[in-house]
């Protein structure tokens, strides 16, 4: 071969590559993740190489104060399509209304898929919780009605486990949770369950809407508009109904850290698109599980150095 030829490609090599991203693929279809980030997690759990985290160095010093080892950085990601919705229309007395089913559904599933995906990456490193999780979500741009999902935390192990004492062994809990609040609960003998979470879009069409679009601005009274508000409602009950039904299924007693969201797009004249989210953490109260955080003791006896 001339100095100037490229080598030939390894035929093995490149066979080899091609199968792995067909496995990768799969696994992403089936909701997984793919071989090389389970690998990598895999390396680290073994001790391999240093673990990365985003918490501040007062969270840091906190894990360690609680016996929580921190693992590793983990991560949940999805992009999704939505699709169209079939949905018939509810009549009431001012107008109608129905929930998008399609987009409901898109985003539950795209948070779920990222969020199965954040477990499994923190179970591969051994993990019993991720704390700290942030979520960040929305629509993007590069293709029509394609919306995204990503959630990171940290992965952390009672340093308990190690030597069998550890609780819940083969689970992973996740929460949104801080690592300062998460050690309150803790040392409160309160157990945390896991993310409870759901999303509810709502079309509003008001009868009434192009009625008062119709007056002068001169004339037009101060008013509420009781369909839309209606709606809000709505689909709060739908998001609270499925999270408590959620919260409940993991046996909790309720559930803290709650954050809402909703945005409203459209117009009076052709209706309005509602969209309600809730997120937070289950709990459950457990005596069992206080935890009593190490005590300063200053020796005063005499000879004492």
């Amino acid at each position: 071969m001339s100095p100037r030829q490229s080598p030939e490609p390894d035929q093995a090599a490149v066979a080899a590559a091609e199968a792995e991203q067909r496995e990768s693929q799969q696994r992403i279809e089936a909701g997984g993740i793919p071989l090389n980030a389970e690998r990598r997690l895999r390396e680290l759990s073994s001790g391999a190489g240093a673990f990365t985290s985003d918490l501040s160095v007062g969270s840091f010093a906190l894990c360690h104060e609680l016996g929580l080892a921190p693992l590793a950085q983990v991560m949940g990601s999805s992009i999704y399509q939505v699709g169209y919705s079939q949905t018939l229309p509810g009549m009431y007395a001012g107008g109608f209304m129905f929930e998008l089913d399609a987009l409901s559904e898109a985003w539950n599933a795209v948070r779920d898929l990222a969020f199965g995906r954040l477990a499994q990456e923190a179970q591969h490193v051994g993990a019993d919780a991720v704390v700290g999780v942030q979520i960040s979500s929305g629509a993007r741009e590069f293709s029509e009605g394609a919306i995204e999902c990503v959630v990171i935390g940290t992965a952390v192990r009672n340093k308990n486990r190690e030597h069998g004492g550890g609780s819940n062994p083969g689970k992973t809990v996740l929460t949104e949770l801080s690592v300062p609040d998460f050690a309150k609960l803790r040392r409160a003998g309160i157990q945390t369950l896991g993310v409870v979470a759901w999303t509810s879009v709502f079309y509003v069409q008001s009868w009434a809407g192009g009625a008062r679009g119709g007056f002068g601005m001169s004339f037009m009274p101060n008013q509420e508009m009781p369909e839309y508000t209606q709606g809000i409602y709505q689909a709060r009950e739908a998001v609270m109904s499925r999270v408590n039904a959620q919260a409940a299924s993991l046996g909790a007693d309720g559930v803290v850290g709650v954050r809402i969201s909703h945005n409203i797009h459209g117009n009076a004249q052709n209706g309005l698109i509602m969209s309600f989210s809730a997120i937070g953490t289950a709990i459950r109260e457990s005596a069992a599980n206080r935890f009593t955080a190490p005590k300063m003791t200053i020796d005063l006896t005499e000879g004492a150095q």
